[in-house]
Protein backbone atom coordinates (compact mmCIF):
# COMPACT_ATOMS: atom_id res chain seq x y z
CA UNK A 1 0.00 0.00 0.00
CA UNK A 2 1.39 3.70 -0.84
CA UNK A 3 1.26 6.51 1.94
CA UNK A 4 0.69 9.52 -0.28
CA UNK A 5 2.40 12.44 -0.03
CA UNK A 6 -0.20 15.43 -0.45
CA UNK A 7 0.82 18.76 -1.81
CA UNK A 8 -2.60 21.00 -1.72
CA UNK A 9 -0.56 24.47 -3.85
CA UNK A 10 -3.08 27.44 -3.61
CA UNK A 11 -2.30 30.61 -4.45
CA UNK A 12 -4.23 34.18 -4.71
CA UNK A 13 -5.43 35.13 -8.25
CA UNK A 14 -2.63 37.58 -8.28
CA UNK A 15 -0.04 35.17 -7.84
CA UNK A 16 -1.05 33.40 -10.91
CA UNK A 17 1.57 33.82 -13.81
CA UNK A 18 1.70 32.68 -17.49
CA UNK A 19 3.46 30.33 -18.71
CA UNK A 20 4.65 31.05 -22.40
CA UNK A 21 5.47 27.19 -22.86
CA UNK A 22 1.55 26.31 -22.18
CA UNK A 23 -0.16 28.46 -24.93
CA UNK A 24 -0.86 31.40 -22.45
CA UNK A 25 -2.73 29.20 -20.25
CA UNK A 26 -2.41 30.09 -15.86
CA UNK A 27 -1.24 27.32 -13.62
CA UNK A 28 -0.05 27.57 -9.86
CA UNK A 29 3.15 27.20 -10.65
CA UNK A 30 5.53 28.76 -8.43
CA UNK A 31 6.93 31.61 -10.57
CA UNK A 32 10.77 30.57 -10.47
CA UNK A 33 10.05 26.76 -11.58
CA UNK A 34 10.35 25.30 -8.42
CA UNK A 35 7.98 23.33 -6.42
CA UNK A 36 8.60 21.31 -3.40
CA UNK A 37 8.11 17.74 -5.43
CA UNK A 38 8.28 14.75 -2.94
CA UNK A 39 11.26 12.62 -3.16
CA UNK A 40 10.24 9.87 -0.53
CA UNK A 41 7.66 8.25 -2.08
CA UNK A 42 6.07 6.83 -5.92
CA UNK A 43 2.87 8.63 -5.31
CA UNK A 44 1.88 12.08 -5.51
CA UNK A 45 -1.57 13.54 -4.94
CA UNK A 46 -1.42 16.95 -6.36
CA UNK A 47 -3.92 19.75 -6.61
CA UNK A 48 -3.97 22.12 -9.15
CA UNK A 49 -5.79 25.92 -9.94
CA UNK A 50 -7.43 25.99 -13.13
CA UNK A 51 -8.41 28.91 -15.39
CA UNK A 52 -11.85 27.99 -16.31
CA UNK A 53 -14.32 28.71 -19.56
CA UNK A 54 -16.35 31.48 -17.43
CA UNK A 55 -19.22 31.00 -19.64
CA UNK A 56 -22.58 30.71 -18.29
CA UNK A 57 -24.41 27.40 -17.81
CA UNK A 58 -28.16 27.89 -16.60
CA UNK A 59 -28.71 29.20 -13.13
CA UNK A 60 -25.04 29.74 -12.62
CA UNK A 61 -22.10 30.54 -13.99
CA UNK A 62 -18.83 28.61 -14.31
CA UNK A 63 -16.47 30.13 -11.65
CA UNK A 64 -13.09 31.99 -12.76
CA UNK A 65 -10.95 29.50 -11.19
CA UNK A 66 -10.90 25.88 -10.07
CA UNK A 67 -9.16 23.69 -7.59
CA UNK A 68 -8.48 19.97 -9.40
CA UNK A 69 -6.62 16.84 -7.93
CA UNK A 70 -4.93 14.13 -9.63
CA UNK A 71 -2.89 11.33 -8.22
CA UNK A 72 0.71 10.74 -9.90
CA UNK A 73 2.65 7.09 -9.87
CA UNK A 74 6.18 7.42 -10.43
CA UNK A 75 7.83 4.34 -9.65
CA UNK A 76 11.18 5.44 -10.92
CA UNK A 77 11.13 8.58 -8.88
CA UNK A 78 14.45 7.67 -6.81
CA UNK A 79 16.41 6.62 -10.15
CA UNK A 80 17.62 9.43 -12.57
CA UNK A 81 17.64 8.69 -16.15
CA UNK A 82 17.96 10.89 -19.58
CA UNK A 83 14.82 9.41 -21.27
CA UNK A 84 11.84 11.49 -21.26
CA UNK A 85 8.97 8.97 -20.58
CA UNK A 86 5.22 8.09 -21.52
CA UNK A 87 2.29 9.49 -19.31
CA UNK A 88 -0.55 6.93 -18.83
CA UNK A 89 -3.57 9.09 -17.62
CA UNK A 90 -6.92 7.13 -16.84
CA UNK A 91 -10.11 8.88 -15.97
CA UNK A 92 -12.77 7.27 -13.47
CA UNK A 93 -16.79 6.45 -13.99
CA UNK A 94 -19.33 8.66 -12.60
CA UNK A 95 -20.04 8.76 -9.09
CA UNK A 96 -16.37 6.89 -8.76
CA UNK A 97 -12.62 8.53 -7.90
CA UNK A 98 -9.47 8.43 -9.01
CA UNK A 99 -7.98 5.45 -6.14
CA UNK A 100 -11.07 3.45 -7.72
CA UNK A 101 -9.97 3.68 -10.84
CA UNK A 102 -6.26 3.24 -9.95
CA UNK A 103 -7.41 0.11 -7.65
CA UNK A 104 -9.75 -1.29 -11.04
CA UNK A 105 -7.35 -0.63 -14.17
CA UNK A 106 -3.57 -1.36 -12.16
CA UNK A 107 -2.11 0.95 -14.56
CA UNK A 108 0.40 1.37 -11.50
CA UNK A 109 1.71 -2.41 -12.72
CA UNK A 110 2.20 -1.42 -16.60
CA UNK A 111 3.75 1.79 -15.25
CA UNK A 112 6.36 -0.47 -13.38
CA UNK A 113 7.19 -2.59 -15.83
CA UNK A 114 7.36 -0.12 -18.52
CA UNK A 115 9.25 2.35 -17.00
CA UNK A 116 6.18 4.69 -17.56
CA UNK A 117 4.41 7.19 -15.23
CA UNK A 118 0.80 7.09 -14.60
CA UNK A 119 -1.62 9.69 -13.31
CA UNK A 120 -5.17 9.35 -11.96
CA UNK A 121 -7.00 12.79 -12.50
CA UNK A 122 -10.09 13.22 -10.24
CA UNK A 123 -13.61 13.83 -11.65
CA UNK A 124 -15.50 17.11 -10.25
CA UNK A 125 -18.55 17.04 -8.39
CA UNK A 126 -19.77 20.71 -8.02
CA UNK A 127 -22.17 20.97 -11.00
CA UNK A 128 -24.03 17.76 -11.09
CA UNK A 129 -26.30 16.39 -8.18
CA UNK A 130 -22.95 16.59 -6.02
CA UNK A 131 -21.60 13.09 -7.93
CA UNK A 132 -18.12 12.90 -9.31
CA UNK A 133 -18.46 12.79 -12.75
CA UNK A 134 -16.25 14.18 -16.11
CA UNK A 135 -17.57 16.92 -18.73
CA UNK A 136 -17.18 14.00 -21.73
CA UNK A 137 -18.91 13.64 -25.07
CA UNK A 138 -22.24 13.58 -24.12
CA UNK A 139 -22.26 12.29 -20.61
CA UNK A 140 -22.34 13.21 -17.62
CA UNK A 141 -21.81 16.71 -16.82
CA UNK A 142 -21.64 20.72 -18.90
CA UNK A 143 -20.05 21.93 -15.70
CA UNK A 144 -16.33 22.09 -15.41
CA UNK A 145 -13.70 22.73 -17.88
CA UNK A 146 -12.35 18.90 -18.14
CA UNK A 147 -10.30 20.03 -21.20
CA UNK A 148 -8.29 22.84 -19.73
CA UNK A 149 -7.82 20.76 -16.51
CA UNK A 150 -6.52 18.15 -18.40
CA UNK A 151 -4.04 20.15 -20.39
CA UNK A 152 -2.97 21.68 -17.07
CA UNK A 153 -2.46 18.63 -15.58
CA UNK A 154 0.10 17.30 -18.60
CA UNK A 155 1.96 20.34 -18.55
CA UNK A 156 2.72 20.04 -15.05
CA UNK A 157 3.55 16.28 -15.10
CA UNK A 158 6.10 17.31 -17.87
CA UNK A 159 7.77 20.03 -16.08
CA UNK A 160 7.76 17.77 -12.95
CA UNK A 161 8.23 14.34 -13.52
CA UNK A 162 10.86 13.75 -17.14
CA UNK A 163 7.67 13.22 -19.34
CA UNK A 164 7.36 13.71 -22.95
CA UNK A 165 4.91 15.63 -23.95
CA UNK A 166 5.10 13.93 -27.24
CA UNK A 167 3.71 10.15 -25.46
CA UNK A 168 1.10 11.10 -23.74
CA UNK A 169 -1.47 8.29 -23.59
CA UNK A 170 -5.23 8.59 -22.07
CA UNK A 171 -7.55 5.78 -20.96
CA UNK A 172 -11.28 6.14 -19.62
CA UNK A 173 -14.43 3.80 -18.30
CA UNK A 174 -18.34 4.52 -18.42
CA UNK A 175 -18.17 8.29 -17.98
CA UNK A 176 -14.32 8.35 -18.18
CA UNK A 177 -14.39 6.85 -21.64
CA UNK A 178 -16.72 9.83 -22.96
CA UNK A 179 -14.51 12.05 -21.59
CA UNK A 180 -11.67 10.36 -23.50
CA UNK A 181 -13.60 10.52 -26.93
CA UNK A 182 -14.06 14.59 -25.81
CA UNK A 183 -9.97 14.47 -24.85
CA UNK A 184 -9.72 13.02 -28.97
CA UNK A 185 -12.24 15.65 -30.63
CA UNK A 186 -11.06 18.60 -28.53
CA UNK A 187 -7.52 18.94 -27.33
CA UNK A 188 -6.22 19.34 -31.02
CA UNK A 189 -2.37 19.65 -31.33
CA UNK A 190 0.40 21.08 -29.31
CA UNK A 191 2.79 24.29 -30.74
CA UNK A 192 5.36 21.95 -32.11
CA UNK A 193 2.93 20.27 -34.19
CA UNK A 194 2.27 16.97 -32.03
CA UNK A 195 -1.03 16.35 -30.96
CA UNK A 196 -1.58 16.36 -27.04
CA UNK A 197 -3.10 12.34 -26.89
CA UNK A 198 -0.82 9.98 -28.95
CA UNK A 199 -2.90 7.69 -28.07
CA UNK A 200 -6.45 6.81 -26.28
CA UNK A 201 -8.26 3.76 -25.28
CA UNK A 202 -12.02 3.33 -24.25
CA UNK A 203 -13.66 0.75 -22.21
CA UNK A 204 -17.57 1.13 -21.73
CA UNK A 205 -18.15 4.52 -22.81
CA UNK A 206 -18.99 5.91 -26.35
CA UNK A 207 -19.35 8.69 -28.64
CA UNK A 208 -21.77 11.28 -27.40
CA UNK A 209 -23.65 14.28 -28.81
CA UNK A 210 -22.57 16.92 -26.55
CA UNK A 211 -22.99 18.98 -29.84
CA UNK A 212 -25.05 19.15 -32.58
CA UNK A 213 -23.09 19.12 -36.06
CA UNK A 214 -19.63 17.75 -34.26
CA UNK A 215 -18.05 21.04 -35.67
CA UNK A 216 -15.34 21.47 -32.69
CA UNK A 217 -14.48 17.38 -33.45
CA UNK A 218 -11.17 17.24 -34.63
CA UNK A 219 -9.16 14.00 -34.16
CA UNK A 220 -5.41 13.73 -35.07
CA UNK A 221 -4.38 11.68 -37.86
CA UNK A 222 -1.73 11.22 -35.56
CA UNK A 223 -3.31 9.00 -33.02
CA UNK A 224 -4.59 5.67 -31.90
CA UNK A 225 -7.47 4.03 -30.03
CA UNK A 226 -8.96 0.99 -28.93
CA UNK A 227 -12.15 0.52 -27.56
CA UNK A 228 -13.77 -2.11 -25.23
CA UNK A 229 -17.19 -2.86 -24.52
CA UNK A 230 -19.48 -5.58 -22.97
CA UNK A 231 -21.97 -7.25 -25.82
CA UNK A 232 -24.19 -7.41 -22.21
CA UNK A 233 -23.69 -3.57 -20.89
CA UNK A 234 -27.10 -2.43 -19.93
CA UNK A 235 -25.60 0.91 -18.66
CA UNK A 236 -23.56 1.86 -21.76
CA UNK A 237 -25.71 0.08 -23.92
CA UNK A 238 -23.87 -0.51 -27.14
CA UNK A 239 -26.66 0.48 -29.75
CA UNK A 240 -27.12 4.02 -28.17
CA UNK A 241 -29.14 6.29 -26.36
CA UNK A 242 -31.36 8.61 -26.85
CA UNK A 243 -31.91 11.96 -25.02
CA UNK A 244 -34.45 11.16 -22.14
CA UNK A 245 -34.51 7.75 -21.78
CA UNK A 246 -34.23 6.21 -18.34
CA UNK A 247 -31.15 4.19 -17.92
CA UNK A 248 -30.26 1.96 -14.83
CA UNK A 249 -27.91 4.89 -13.10
CA UNK A 250 -31.37 7.55 -12.00
CA UNK A 251 -28.59 10.69 -12.44
CA UNK A 252 -30.11 13.48 -14.63
CA UNK A 253 -27.05 13.99 -16.69
CA UNK A 254 -27.44 9.90 -17.71
CA UNK A 255 -30.97 10.34 -18.24
CA UNK A 256 -30.36 13.80 -20.13
CA UNK A 257 -27.95 12.37 -22.42
CA UNK A 258 -27.21 10.82 -25.72
CA UNK A 259 -25.05 9.16 -27.61
CA UNK A 260 -24.11 7.19 -30.55
CA UNK A 261 -24.06 3.11 -31.15
CA UNK A 262 -20.25 1.42 -30.65
CA UNK A 263 -20.40 1.11 -34.77
CA UNK A 264 -21.59 5.00 -35.37
CA UNK A 265 -18.46 5.75 -32.79
CA UNK A 266 -16.21 4.02 -33.80
CA UNK A 267 -16.87 4.60 -37.56
CA UNK A 268 -16.78 8.14 -37.05
CA UNK A 269 -13.14 8.05 -35.63
CA UNK A 270 -11.74 5.68 -37.87
CA UNK A 271 -13.09 8.37 -40.81
CA UNK A 272 -11.58 10.82 -39.04
CA UNK A 273 -8.41 9.45 -38.92
CA UNK A 274 -8.10 7.10 -42.30
CA UNK A 275 -11.07 8.69 -44.08
CA UNK A 276 -12.51 5.15 -44.19
CA UNK A 277 -14.60 2.67 -41.61
CA UNK A 278 -13.45 -0.55 -43.30
CA UNK A 279 -12.43 -3.31 -41.11
CA UNK A 280 -8.99 -4.67 -42.48
CA UNK A 281 -8.33 -7.50 -39.83
CA UNK A 282 -10.14 -9.22 -37.25
CA UNK A 283 -9.01 -11.13 -34.05
CA UNK A 284 -10.05 -13.46 -31.41
CA UNK A 285 -7.60 -12.56 -28.35
CA UNK A 286 -10.20 -14.91 -26.43
CA UNK A 287 -12.81 -17.35 -27.26
CA UNK A 288 -14.49 -14.19 -25.60
CA UNK A 289 -12.94 -11.54 -26.78
CA UNK A 290 -13.58 -10.35 -31.31
CA UNK A 291 -11.37 -7.23 -32.24
CA UNK A 292 -11.77 -5.44 -35.29
CA UNK A 293 -9.00 -3.33 -37.18
CA UNK A 294 -9.18 -0.78 -38.69
CA UNK A 295 -6.94 2.06 -40.77
CA UNK A 296 -4.07 -0.69 -40.67
CA UNK A 297 -4.58 -1.39 -37.16
CA UNK A 298 -5.14 2.81 -35.48
CA UNK A 299 -8.09 2.06 -34.92
CA UNK A 300 -9.64 -1.00 -33.31
CA UNK A 301 -12.49 -2.11 -31.27
CA UNK A 302 -12.79 -5.36 -28.99
CA UNK A 303 -16.16 -6.82 -28.34
CA UNK A 304 -16.52 -8.89 -24.66
CA UNK A 305 -19.46 -12.12 -24.38
CA UNK A 306 -21.62 -11.84 -21.62
CA UNK A 307 -19.42 -8.54 -20.24
CA UNK A 308 -21.45 -6.28 -18.60
CA UNK A 309 -21.08 -2.62 -17.45
CA UNK A 310 -17.36 -4.17 -16.07
CA UNK A 311 -13.44 -3.97 -16.92
CA UNK A 312 -12.42 -6.92 -18.49
CA UNK A 313 -10.03 -9.16 -16.52
CA UNK A 314 -10.69 -7.06 -13.46
CA UNK A 315 -9.92 -10.04 -10.67
CA UNK A 316 -10.81 -7.68 -7.46
CA UNK A 317 -14.22 -8.74 -6.03
CA UNK A 318 -14.20 -5.73 -4.10
CA UNK A 319 -15.03 -3.58 -6.96
CA UNK A 320 -18.34 -2.31 -8.40
CA UNK A 321 -16.71 -3.09 -11.89
CA UNK A 322 -14.98 -6.72 -11.03
CA UNK A 323 -15.14 -9.09 -14.03
CA UNK A 324 -16.79 -12.33 -12.92
CA UNK A 325 -15.14 -14.37 -16.59
CA UNK A 326 -11.62 -12.47 -15.56
CA UNK A 327 -10.17 -16.06 -16.21
CA UNK A 328 -11.19 -15.90 -19.79
CA UNK A 329 -11.45 -12.72 -20.64
CA UNK A 330 -8.66 -10.25 -21.99
CA UNK A 331 -6.73 -8.16 -19.22
CA UNK A 332 -7.59 -4.75 -21.14
CA UNK A 333 -5.11 -2.86 -19.19
CA UNK A 334 -2.84 -5.08 -20.52
CA UNK A 335 -3.91 -5.05 -23.89
CA UNK A 336 -4.32 -0.95 -23.60
CA UNK A 337 -0.92 -0.87 -22.20
CA UNK A 338 0.34 -3.21 -25.55
CA UNK A 339 -1.63 -0.76 -27.84
CA UNK A 340 -0.10 2.09 -26.23
CA UNK A 341 2.95 0.33 -26.90
CA UNK A 342 3.05 -0.41 -30.13
CA UNK A 343 2.31 3.56 -30.96
CA UNK A 344 5.53 4.85 -28.72
CA UNK A 345 8.96 5.95 -30.16
CA UNK A 346 10.52 4.63 -27.15
CA UNK A 347 12.31 1.43 -26.72
CA UNK A 348 12.17 -0.08 -23.33
CA UNK A 349 15.63 -0.57 -23.13
CA UNK A 350 16.30 3.09 -22.93
CA UNK A 351 13.24 3.72 -20.04
CA UNK A 352 14.22 4.10 -16.40
CA UNK A 353 12.49 0.69 -14.57
CA UNK A 354 12.41 0.37 -10.68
Amino acid sequence: MFLPTIISITFLFGGLFTDASSEGRKHNFLRNGKLPIPTRDSTHVITVTVEEDNTSLGDFERPKFLEREFTVFDPAHKRKGSAKRPLVLAYHGVMSDSETMRQLTQFDREAKDRGWVAAYPQGEWKFSEKMTNWNGAGCCSQGQDDIAFTKDMIDYIVKHFNVDENEVYVTGVSNGGFMVYRLLCEMGDRENGKPWISAASVHSGLLGAWQADFSSCSISTDTSLVHFHGLADPVVNITGKPEGKQELLPFAPVTNAEWKSVNASIDYVAEAMCGSNAITSTSNPTESTTCHQMCDGKVEYCMVEELQHMWSGCSDESLHMYDPNHATNVDATKYFADSFARHSSKKESELVKP
